[in-house]
Protein backbone atom coordinates (compact mmCIF):
# COMPACT_ATOMS: atom_id res chain seq x y z
CA UNK A 1 0.00 0.00 0.00
CA UNK A 2 1.75 2.85 -1.18
CA UNK A 3 -1.19 6.01 0.20
CA UNK A 4 -1.66 7.03 3.41
CA UNK A 5 -0.30 9.23 5.93
CA UNK A 6 3.57 8.79 6.76
CA UNK A 7 4.17 7.12 9.98
CA UNK A 8 7.08 6.42 12.62
CA UNK A 9 6.94 3.71 14.56
CA UNK A 10 9.70 2.84 17.36
CA UNK A 11 9.48 -0.52 18.41
CA UNK A 12 10.70 -2.17 21.71
CA UNK A 13 11.98 -5.59 21.56
CA UNK A 14 13.40 -8.60 23.21
CA UNK A 15 16.88 -9.63 21.91
CA UNK A 16 16.59 -12.42 20.09
CA UNK A 17 16.27 -14.56 16.66
CA UNK A 18 12.56 -14.00 15.07
CA UNK A 19 12.17 -10.62 16.80
CA UNK A 20 12.39 -8.79 13.37
CA UNK A 21 11.10 -11.44 11.59
CA UNK A 22 7.78 -11.27 13.37
CA UNK A 23 7.69 -7.16 13.45
CA UNK A 24 7.89 -7.09 9.54
CA UNK A 25 5.44 -10.42 9.38
CA UNK A 26 3.23 -8.29 10.38
CA UNK A 27 3.36 -5.64 8.06
CA UNK A 28 3.75 -7.53 4.92
CA UNK A 29 0.57 -9.87 5.81
CA UNK A 30 -1.53 -6.71 6.30
CA UNK A 31 0.28 -5.21 2.75
CA UNK A 32 2.08 -1.79 4.23
CA UNK A 33 5.59 -2.08 3.04
CA UNK A 34 8.25 0.09 4.79
CA UNK A 35 9.86 3.27 3.47
CA UNK A 36 12.72 2.67 5.83
CA UNK A 37 13.67 0.05 8.85
CA UNK A 38 16.54 0.79 10.99
CA UNK A 39 17.92 -1.50 14.11
CA UNK A 40 19.49 0.55 16.93
CA UNK A 41 22.28 -0.35 19.47
CA UNK A 42 20.79 -3.51 21.58
CA UNK A 43 20.92 -2.67 25.63
CA UNK A 44 20.60 -5.24 28.06
CA UNK A 45 18.24 -7.67 26.02
CA UNK A 46 16.79 -5.34 24.48
CA UNK A 47 16.73 -2.92 20.91
CA UNK A 48 15.13 -0.55 19.21
CA UNK A 49 13.67 -0.81 15.65
CA UNK A 50 12.65 2.38 13.73
CA UNK A 51 10.12 1.61 11.14
CA UNK A 52 8.78 4.37 8.61
CA UNK A 53 5.72 3.43 6.47
CA UNK A 54 2.74 4.42 5.08
CA UNK A 55 -0.89 4.15 5.90
CA UNK A 56 -4.42 5.33 7.17
CA UNK A 57 -4.79 6.02 10.58
CA UNK A 58 -7.18 2.79 10.98
CA UNK A 59 -4.79 0.54 9.26
CA UNK A 60 -2.19 2.54 11.46
CA UNK A 61 -3.51 1.97 14.19
CA UNK A 62 -4.22 -2.06 13.76
CA UNK A 63 -0.57 -2.38 12.91
CA UNK A 64 0.01 -0.86 16.14
CA UNK A 65 -1.94 -3.02 17.95
CA UNK A 66 -1.01 -6.37 16.63
CA UNK A 67 2.89 -5.19 17.06
CA UNK A 68 2.13 -4.70 20.37
CA UNK A 69 0.67 -8.37 20.93
CA UNK A 70 3.60 -9.98 20.07
CA UNK A 71 5.46 -11.63 22.59
CA UNK A 72 8.74 -10.24 21.61
CA UNK A 73 7.59 -6.78 21.86
CA UNK A 74 8.17 -4.44 24.60
CA UNK A 75 6.80 -0.98 23.31
CA UNK A 76 5.62 0.67 20.59
CA UNK A 77 5.34 4.21 20.30
CA UNK A 78 3.82 5.89 16.53
CA UNK A 79 3.75 9.29 15.65
CA UNK A 80 2.95 11.03 12.38
CA UNK A 81 5.80 11.39 10.19
CA UNK A 82 5.10 15.78 10.20
CA UNK A 83 4.87 15.63 14.26
CA UNK A 84 8.23 17.94 14.86
CA UNK A 85 9.16 16.04 17.94
CA UNK A 86 9.78 12.96 15.71
CA UNK A 87 13.66 13.52 15.19
CA UNK A 88 16.16 12.74 12.77
CA UNK A 89 19.69 12.85 11.36
CA UNK A 90 20.68 13.35 8.06
CA UNK A 91 24.52 13.03 6.48
CA UNK A 92 25.34 14.65 2.97
CA UNK A 93 27.83 14.40 1.03
CA UNK A 94 28.43 16.50 -2.17
CA UNK A 95 30.75 16.15 -5.06
CA UNK A 96 34.54 17.43 -4.48
CA UNK A 97 33.95 21.15 -4.71
CA UNK A 98 30.88 21.49 -4.58
CA UNK A 99 29.64 23.47 -1.14
CA UNK A 100 26.30 23.10 0.25
CA UNK A 101 24.21 24.72 2.59
CA UNK A 102 20.24 23.46 3.78
CA UNK A 103 17.42 25.61 2.99
CA UNK A 104 16.65 28.68 4.57
CA UNK A 105 13.01 27.56 5.56
CA UNK A 106 14.53 24.31 7.02
CA UNK A 107 14.84 24.41 10.56
CA UNK A 108 18.09 22.40 10.95
CA UNK A 109 21.21 22.53 13.08
CA UNK A 110 24.63 21.42 10.33
CA UNK A 111 28.03 21.29 10.91
CA UNK A 112 30.69 20.40 7.82
CA UNK A 113 32.02 21.95 5.24
CA UNK A 114 31.17 19.94 1.86
CA UNK A 115 33.50 22.39 -0.80
CA UNK A 116 36.13 20.74 0.97
CA UNK A 117 34.99 17.56 0.77
CA UNK A 118 33.68 17.07 4.23
CA UNK A 119 30.23 15.09 5.07
CA UNK A 120 27.55 17.78 6.06
CA UNK A 121 25.42 16.61 9.45
CA UNK A 122 22.00 17.53 9.68
CA UNK A 123 20.14 17.51 12.13
CA UNK A 124 16.29 18.50 13.38
CA UNK A 125 12.81 17.33 12.61
CA UNK A 126 12.13 14.05 10.25
CA UNK A 127 10.62 16.88 8.17
CA UNK A 128 12.97 19.42 7.69
CA UNK A 129 15.94 16.53 7.41
CA UNK A 130 14.00 15.28 4.88
CA UNK A 131 13.52 19.09 2.89
CA UNK A 132 17.21 19.02 3.16
CA UNK A 133 18.74 15.55 2.04
CA UNK A 134 16.04 15.63 -0.80
CA UNK A 135 17.59 19.22 -2.01
CA UNK A 136 20.94 17.71 -1.62
CA UNK A 137 20.28 15.10 -3.89
CA UNK A 138 18.59 17.50 -6.32
CA UNK A 139 22.32 19.38 -5.88
CA UNK A 140 24.07 16.33 -7.20
CA UNK A 141 24.77 14.76 -3.61
CA UNK A 142 27.07 12.11 -4.08
CA UNK A 143 25.84 10.17 -0.82
CA UNK A 144 22.53 10.99 1.59
CA UNK A 145 21.00 9.03 4.74
CA UNK A 146 18.88 9.82 6.84
CA UNK A 147 18.21 7.75 10.52
CA UNK A 148 15.21 8.57 12.46
CA UNK A 149 16.88 9.31 16.19
CA UNK A 150 13.78 9.98 18.43
CA UNK A 151 10.15 10.69 18.85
Amino acid sequence: MNGGERWVALVRGTDRPGTLTALTSVFSTRGVSFESLATGAVDGDAGTIAVTFRASARRQQLLVRTVERLSVVRSVEVRSADDPAVRAAGVVRMPDGVGFTPPADADVRWSGDASAGQPVLVEGSLADVTTVVADARAQGAAMTATVIVGL
